[in-house]
């Protein structure tokens, strides 16, 4: 069942940005938030888990927020791989992905955590996504997520986290769609048709941009900072604008191509931008120009509410810097969105066992507490329930043999009964017979000429009775030659009347003989009607 409240970090590549939420009715509210933007980095130095524990740090002071959260692994963390798994029970198809996570992810399975989530589904097979992160990554990433006072609960990279933002922008998009969510250090490329979707991370980002064009200026450290600052204001040179549309343009049509050979999507209709990338002015008109389809931004604002303390802290101002932050907390608070957790083995045992350990000692402490009333209680019923005992006890005794009694008197009017039932049965019996042979009798008188020579059992013990039963007709009108036709229909005639006597039930296996002059032989089995037992 999915909650009504949650927190969470969205840990960035360029920034750190602390987000609470919370369900009211079936939208999202967007209750608080704050963010730390890192410094700019220069040349290639990679400090991001310095400015990642810095800015934790910070943002546990300004929330006052602590406990649970959910964690946002950035892009550039998380390898994803799609892969077709067949449609067979689960515990088999588990082999499979793992198998497969063992082929695709280019490391031990023992060094980095993975998990997977399904994409898409058809007749034959299933798209599963496969998401990985090294431990060496993500193991120190919730360290410092633990030394600043929060509790990591669960690791949504980053796709994920872009798919359900846009997916509560636009809950049943009507066309193909490309979501581009441009970060610092990489680029998250999804597509989507309907509730499929395929994700891929390009290692492209504004920094690197910026940081190719300060190279090829042959700019000096305070000529590079003020590039790199200018493109986080959304300002960039035409140079780094050229360069960023045109290498985002292959790298879509690339992705693309690829997308329709490997799952049959179709080309996307429209173009999603994301991140802080997608404030850079004129990227979207770049873009649209070189691709030939309509560019826009997605604001996951416009589908929240927005309480007073998100208002005050600038949420309206970062619009596009929050679809991570919005998409992560609409796994948490409706679950039916595609997620998948890179948490750590032994945090994850932890969060596991943090879970249950209240209610189990709760549990204990109620079961503990449950005996003791109930035990009192029912040693002071034990006590007097075996005074009363005593006393009914020995006013039973003569009761006991008045029943004794009765008893012995009950079992001897049902063997009398039995005895009479018996009884009555072979009188049934011996009417029914009588009442067969005189059914018979009327029935040969009326026919005339007919006589019955045998009539015997030929049934076992337990199965419906039938009779054997032979007899002759005579052919006055050809008493020299064989039974006439004629003679053929009154027997059959009165087989037929013999049927429709109620002590039968059917007559089967007919046989005649007219090998005799004059007479026709016959003979049939009649089976008795078990009704009316003989």
């Amino acid at each position: 069942m999915a909650s009504n409240r949650t927190l969470i970090l969205d840990c960035g590549a360029g920034r750190t940005a602390l987000g609470a939420f919370s369900r009211k009715g079936n939208r999202l509210r967007f209750d608080d938030y704050a963010a730390e933007i890192f410094p700019a980095v220069a040349g290639g130095e990679d400090r991001w888990l310095e400015h990642t524990r810095t800015a934790l740090t910070a943002l546990r002071g300004k929330l006052k927020h602590g406990g649970p959260v959910v964690l946002v692994l950035p892009a550039h963390l998380v390898l994803t791989k799609l892969i077709k798994a067949p449609r067979v029970e689960p515990a088999k198809r588990d082999k499979v992905i793992r198998f497969e996570a063992e082929q695709s992810i280019p490391y031990a399975l023992a060094d980095v955590v993975w998990d997977s989530v399904l994409a898409a589904e058809h007749d034959l097979d299933l798209e599963v996504l496969l998401a990985a992160a090294k431990l060496e990554a993500v193991e120190p990433l919730c360290a410092a997520v633990q030394a600043a006072g929060f509790e990591p609960r669960l690791l949504l990279p980053s796709p994920l986290a872009t798919l359900a933002a846009f997916r509560l922008v636009h809950a049943a998009p009507e066309e193909p769609a490309l979501v581009l969510n441009l970060g610092a250090r990489s680029t998250t490329l999804l597509h989507l048709e309907g509730r499929r979707f395929v994700a891929r991370t390009l290692a492209l980002g504004g920094q690197g941009i910026t940081q190719q064009v300060a190279e090829n200026q042959d700019c000096d450290v305070e000529e590079a900072e003020a590039i790199k600052l200018a493109e986080r204001s959304g300002q960039l040179t035409a140079d780094a604008m050229e360069a960023l549309a045109t290498r985002l343009a292959q790298e879509i049509t690339r992705s693309v191509l690829h997308f329709r050979r490997q799952s049959g999507l179709e080309n996307p209709a429209r173009i999603w931008l994301a991140g802080g990338g997608a404030r850079l002015a004129g990227l979207g008109e770049a873009l649209a120009a070189k691709l030939k389809v309509p560019v826009g931004r997605l604001d996951v604002l416009s589908a929240l509410e927005i309480a007073a303390p998100a208002a005050r802290n600038d949420a309206a101002e970062h619009a596009l810097l929050l679809a991570d932050l919005a998409g992560a907390a609409l796994t948490q608070l409706r679950p039916d969105q595609p997620a998948l957790n890179l948490l750590p083995p032994a945090l994850r045992r932890h969060e596991s066992l943090r879970r249950r350990q209240p209610w189990l000692i709760a549990a204990a402490v109620l079961a503990v507490a449950a005996w003791l009333p109930p035990l009192w209680h029912c040693r002071a019923l034990a006590a007097e329930a075996r005074q009363k005992t005593a006393a009914i006890e020995r006013e039973l005794v003569p009761l006991r043999a008045r029943e004794e009694r009765n008893r012995a008197n009950l079992r001897q009017l049902a063997e009398l009964r039995e005895q009479v039932a018996q009884l009555q049965g072979v009188l049934d019996r011996r009417a029914g017979w009588l009442n067969l042979l005189a059914d018979l009798q009327d029935r040969l008188v009326r026919v005339e000429d007919v006589w019955l020579e045998r009539l015997a059992v030929a049934s076992a013990p337990g199965t419906p009775l039938r009779l054997a039963v032979s007899g002759r007709m005579l052919d006055k009108t050809n008493p020299l030659s064989k039974a006439s036709p004629e003679t053929y229909n009154r027997v059959k005639a009165l087989l037929a009347s013999i049927v429709d006597s109620p002590f039968v039930a059917g007559v089967e296996g007919e046989r005649f003989n007219n090998g005799q002059p004059g007479i026709l032989q016959f003979d049939f089995v009649l089976v008795a009607d078990a009704a009316r037992p003989l």
